[in-house]
């Protein structure tokens, strides 16, 4: 009678935490990948390239700035869904705006070409 008491709380306690240990996994942040382009279509290295939500309504500021790199790629993560606006500068030169929807656990791709 004990052995199957034991056995029954052994199974009952692995079926608990089967089904709440999954609930507490963390969310994967969104990740956005900006690529950067002159007007010959070739990647423009040490373009700043500016992320913010100053045009979306509060409550929340998120802003990051980057560089980018031989590629003329930035790499960004944020923890939460967003839209936000690029914007991408090298030295006197602008790049004109885009939006970017960045999603938890993806990542989105954006191409931002200098005219």
């Amino acid at each position: 009678m004990k052995t199957k008491s034991i056995i029954f709380l052994a199974f009952t306690l692995g079926i608990f935490t089967m089904l709440f240990i999954p609930s507490c996994k963390k969310e994967k942040p969104g990740k956005a990948t900006i690529t950067v382009l002159d007007s010959l279509n070739l990647p423009v290295y040490g373009a700043t390239v500016n992320l913010n939500s100053d045009n979306n309504p509060e409550p929340g500021i998120v802003k990051d700035k980057k560089v980018s790199d031989n590629n003329g790629k930035t790499y960004h993560e944020f923890p939460l869904e967003c839209i936000l606006q690029v914007e991408v500068t090298k030295g006197v030169l602008e790049a004109p705006k885009s939006n970017i929807h960045i999603i938890p656990g993806e990542t989105a791709e954006l191409t931002i070409k200098f005219e």
